[in-house]
C-alpha cells in the first residue's frame, strides 16, 4: 500500500492557511508561523496583530503606544543588580496604570491599550514581553483553565499571577494561591479537586510554554468568538494558526475537540464533504484516539471520492487518495471500493486518454495495490 509522508499532510492543511485571513497582516503574519517560529514579525507585532490591529496604520500606532511604556519603564532606573526587585516593581507599575480592570473576555491587548482591561492571557502577554525587552527572559505556564508568568533563570523561579495586583512571586504563599485560583473552577469541578490541591492540580494537567507559544492562545482567544457567533470557518482558521504558534495547548483541548464536531457537522449538512475530509483528517491527526474522527473522515472520504470519480476529477481523486492512505484509517471495504474505482479510472484512461497518461495511471495504481491480478495482467 502506498505510503506518504506524514509532514507532508501535516503541511498540507497548513499550508493554506495564510490564504485564508481577511487582511495583509494576518496572511503576512500565518505564512511567517508556518516554521513554528516568528522570523519576520517580533513577539509584540504578532501580539497586536492577532489582538486585532490588521492594518499597518493601526499596528503602528499600537507598537507606538508599547515603545513609549517601555521607554516610561526604562526610565524608572531598574536595579540591574536586583532583578526581583526591578521585575516586582514593573509589575506593580502594570497594575497601577495599564491592567486596572480583571475581565475574563478581555482577552488582546487592544482591550488594555483603549480599556485597561485585561484577562490573564493579555496580563501575562504584555508582562513577559515588557520583561524579555528589559532583558529578562521569559516563560509561561499554561494550565487547562489558567495562563501565569515564570522567571525561569532569576536564581529561585519565580511564578507570577498576573490578574492580580498581588501576584508577583505567588508561590511565597501556595495555600492563598491555590484558594485564589478557585475562582477560575466551577464550584462543583473545584470540590472535586479539593480545595488544598488546585495549585498541584493545575501543574499537573499543564505545561511550560515559551512566549511564541504564549501568543497561540490569543489567535485561540479569536476562535473562541468567532465559535461563539457560530462562525465555524473562521474559527477552524484561527485555531489552525494558533496550532503554529502552540502545537499542545492545554487550555484549549476540548474546545478544539467541539469545533471539529460542530464545523464538520455543518460541512456535511452543506454536502461540503472535501472540506469536511480536511476538517476530520485533521481533527484525527491531532486526536487519533477518537473513533468519531475516525468514522468522519472515512465519511467524508468516500462522500468526496464519489463526486471526485462524478466530476472526473483525477486530480483531486489521487491527491484524496494519498491524504487517505497517509492517514491509515481505511478497512477492508474501503480498500474494496477504491480498487472498484482503480478499475474505473483505468479503464476511462485506456479508452480516452493517449497512452502515456494510462501508464502513468496503471503505475500510480501499482503503488497502491502492488499484488493486484488485475494490474499484473495490464502489463
Amino acid at each position: 500500500m502506498k505510503k506518504s509522508a506524514n509532514i507532508f499532510f501535516v503541511l498540507l492543511f497548513a499550508g493554506n492557511a495564510a490564504a485564508q485571513f481577511s487582511t495583509s497582516l494576518e496572511r503576512d503574519l500565518a505564512q511567517d508561523i508556518q516554521d513554528y517560529s516568528l522570523d519576520n514579525f517580533s513577539h509584540i507585532e504578532a501580539a497586536f496583530i492577532l489582538s486585532g490591529a490588521n492594518t499597518r496604520d493601526s499596528l503602528d500606532h499600537y507598537i507606538g503606544w508599547y515603545n513609549r511604556l517601555l521607554e516610561t519603564i526604562e526610565g524608572y532606573h531598574l536595579d540591574s543588580y536586583d532583578r526581583i526587585a526591578s521585575a516586582s516593581k514593573v509589575f506593580a507599575y502594570l497594575h497601577s496604570s495599564w491592567l486596572i480592570t480583571y475581565k475574563e473576555e478581555a482577552t488582546t491587548l487592544l482591550d488594555v491599550v483603549n480599556e485597561k482591561r485585561f484577562n490573564c492571557v493579555a496580563g501575562t502577554i504584555l508582562y513577559n514581553l515588557i520583561c524579555q525587552d528589559l532583558g529578562w527572559p521569559t516563560e509561561a505556564f499554561e494550565t487547562p483553565t489558567h495562563t501565569y508568568t515564570i522567571f525561569p533563570d532569576f536564581g529561585s523561579e519565580i511564578t507570577v499571577e498576573n490578574t492580580s495586583p498581588v501576584g508577583f512571586n505567588i508561590m511565597n504563599n501556595l495555600h492563598d494561591y491555590s484558594l485564589y485560583l478557585l475562582q477560575f473552577y466551577p464550584k462543583n469541578k473545584a470540590y472535586q479537586i479539593g480545595l488544598d490541591r488546585i495549585y498541584a492540580y493545575e501543574n499537573s494537567k499543564g505545561r511550560r510554554i515559551n512566549n511564541t507559544e504564549l501568543l497561540g492562545l490569543l489567535a485561540y482567544n479569536r476562535a473562541y468568538f468567532a465559535n461563539r457567533a457560530h462562525a465555524y470557518d473562521e474559527a477552524y482558521e484561527f485555531v489552525r494558526l494558533a496550532q503554529q504558534f502552540n502545537r499542545d495547548s492545554r487550555s484549549n483541548i476540548n474546545f478544539e475537540i467541539n469545533l471539529y464536531y460542530r464545523w464538520g457537522k455543518q460541512l456535511f449538512e452543506q454536502q461540503n464533504f472535501h472540506k469536511a475530509f480536511e476538517v476530520f483528517a485533521d481533527a484525527y491527526l491531532r486526536y487519533w484516539e477518537n473513533d468519531d474522527f475516525a468514522k468522519n473522515c472515512r465519511m467524508a472520504f468516500k462522500l468526496a471520492q464519489r463526486i471526485n470519480w462524478q466530476k472526473k476529477d483525477w486530480r483531486a481523486f489521487q491527491q484524496m487518495t494519498d491524504e487517505m492512505l497517509d492517514l491509515e484509517l481505511m478497512d477492508d471495504a474501503d480498500f474494496n471500493n477504491l480498487h472498484s474505482y482503480m478499475v474505473n479510472w483505468l479503464n476511462l484512461y485506456q479508452n480516452t486518454r493517449p497512452r502515456e497518461e494510462f501508464s502513468a495511471m496503471a503505475s500510480y495504481w501499482s503503488d497502491v495495490f502492488p499484488e493486484d491480478s488485475f494490474l499484473k495482467s495490464l502489463k
